[in-house]
């Protein structure tokens, strides 16, 4: 009997695993995008703008956010737009105060990369910055840090 089940069990998995690998040939998957260097987001700031302009336009999205305003709702704001998509990413909108598990104020955050290696680019408004001893996110320039997900 176990032979019998053997006997029927393989084909069935060697055929699972020929349609697995037909299936990734037909549909690959898209190239990973190469994760961005400090100086690299540290150009992109400088060309949406600067320091000052990002920090203001999340200072205002922040205050809009907290007056009600959707946070996806980020439409007055160029500057975050052009940064996000200099760097390639997508605005996901207005964290609030400790999202994401790094205990940080509220910011606008901007995503960039795939599933296994994001980069999450935060933009503090002008008033709040992470505390300095927050080891999970990294200074770009001015109120704007890095955090990688990637190994």
């Amino acid at each position: 009997m176990k032979r019998r089940i053997y006997i029927i069990a393989f084909p069935i998995v060697i055929l699972f695993c020929g349609a697995i690998l037909l299936l990734r040939h037909m549909f690959p998957l898209p190239p990973k995008s190469p994760p961005l260097s400090i100086p690299q987001i540290r150009a992109a700031i400088q060309t949406s703008g600067g320091n000052e302009v990002l920090e203001q336009e999340a200072a205002k999205a922040i205050l809009s956010y907290s007056n009600g305003t959707d946070s996806l709702n980020i439409t007055n704001c160029p500057a975050i737009t052009k940064m996000a998509s200099l760097v390639g990413g997508q605005i996901i909108g207005v964290a609030p105060d400790g999202t994401a598990g790094v205990g940080v104020p509220a910011h606008v955050l901007i995503r960039r990369g795939s599933h296994s290696d994001y980069q999450f680019i935060y933009i503090f408004g002008t008033a709040s910055v992470p505390a300095t001893n927050n080891l999970k996110i990294e200074l770009i320039s001015g109120a704007i840090y890095l955090r990688n997900t990637g190994l």
